[in-house]
């Protein structure tokens, strides 16, 4: 039972501030001292290794564990999320379960902060720029690999339905498609032409900054921070995908210098000891991702985007398709029907026919004992007269 003494039932105080004094100050501390009896550790003070669970790549991450020198070791899941904690990837330091979006700031407060040397004007402008790839790059990362048709029936449910055990193979890509689509849809992300226009200025924007930079390869100069991490796992991902590649080739040629860099410099052999892995993850594109060429949009598609974009050569302008397709109009089309749903009507019809045969009771009537042995005699009589 609650003592009405412990209960505050009085007006709170307009004259309050939000700004921390010392007698909230002290009132926290109470506070906790008498809620926690243990305070939670990480792994340096626990004597282990971090642990990072993932289901596809985390190449941000990874770089970032790579740039501070961080031993981490790397377990690849079966699932894109759990049941209790949620989405993947997920980062496990001690006594801290971290989240995709807290773990590079974990990272920096209780490790190792690489962005230490740069001063507030650099650090606003990078929380910026990782805020624009952390929403905007990553939106339309998840328009092309789970909303886009065609990617998405070729490339991604298929390689997602090679890891997952059934059924959920078959449950889950559908489930995913679903509610990535819905919520890309809340947030303006519903055509093409606004993930391209998207990715275009924010590849536009990123580029230019590395051209700016004149004393090393990184967005800050010849020592890497956690936005050189952060944009490095976008693209290679970015890379990886055919829609994005051609993008990224166009508006970013700089980016692909930088990326390329990275991949060399800390993704060889070198220090492997810090970094362990239960086994290969099936959706590692590192080596992939930079092989693959890209094909030239029409500059027209840049000029006016709305009415002539070709995404990956697969949308044409509408006026060219109508001109291009009435003088063809009073010649015959082969029109190509989908086959799977009639064969499926044939295949029951046939097999609610079979049943019904099979149903079906037949009596053949033949002979009797006493005429069969008649019918013998005359025959054998017959003979003899012969």
């Amino acid at each position: 039972m609650i003592d009405q003494r412990d209960v505050d039932l009085s007006f709170p105080s307009r004259h309050r501030t939000l700004v921390p004094t010392e007698r909230s100050l002290a009132k926290e501390r109470k506070e906790n001292d008498e809620s926690s009896r243990v305070a939670p550790k990480t792994s340096l003070e626990l004597g282990s290794t971090p642990v990072l669970l993932q289901f596809m790549p985390a190449w941000d991450v990874q770089a970032y564990l790579r740039f501070a020198k961080i031993g981490m070791h790397i377990k690849n899941a079966k699932y894109p999320s759990f049941e209790a904690t949620g989405e993947l990837p997920q980062l496990n330091d001690g006594h801290y379960l971290l989240g995709k979006d807290d773990i590079i700031m974990h990272l920096q407060t209780y490790h190792k902060d690489i962005d230490m040397e740069l001063n507030d004007v650099q650090k606003g402008e990078s929380l910026a720029f990782k805020s624009m790839v952390q929403e905007k790059l990553h939106r339309v990362l998840l328009y092309c690999r789970w909303v886009d048709p065609i990617t998405y029936k070729e490339v991604t449910r298929p390689a997602v339905q090679r890891v997952l055990p059934f059924p959920l193979s078959r449950i889950l890509p559908k489930q995913m498609h679903v509610s990535i689509t819905n919520m890309l849809a809340a947030n303006g992300y519903e055509t093409q032409e606004q993930v391209y226009i998207t990715a275009r200025d924010c590849y536009s924007a990123l580029n230019a900054r590395l051209e700016s930079v004149k004393d090393g390869p990184y967005f800050y100069g010849s020592t890497p921070t956690s936005l050189d991490a952060l944009v490095f796992g976008h693209l290679v991902d970015a890379l990886s995908d055919v829609q994005l590649r051609d993008v990224v080739h166009i508006h970013g040629s700089r980016l692909i210098t930088f990326a390329e860099h990275i991949r060399d410099t800390y993704f060889t052999n070198n220090n492997e000891n810090l970094w362990t892995e239960n086994h290969p993850n099936p959706f590692n594109t590192l080596d992939t991702a930079f092989m693959g060429g890209f094909s030239t949009i029409p500059l027209s598609a840049y000029i006016q985007p709305y009415q002539s974009l070709s995404w990956s050569k697969r949308i044409v302008n509408e006026k060219e398709a109508t001109e291009a397709a009435s003088p063809a109009q009073d010649e015959p089309q082969n029109v190509v029907y989908d086959k799977s749903s009639r064969n499926i009507l044939l295949g029951g019809l046939l097999a609610i026919v079979l049943y019904g045969i099979s149903q079906l009771s037949f009596s053949v009537e033949g002979f009797e004992d006493d005429d069969y042995d008649e019918y013998d005699q005359d025959e054998y009589e017959d003979d003899d007269d012969d």
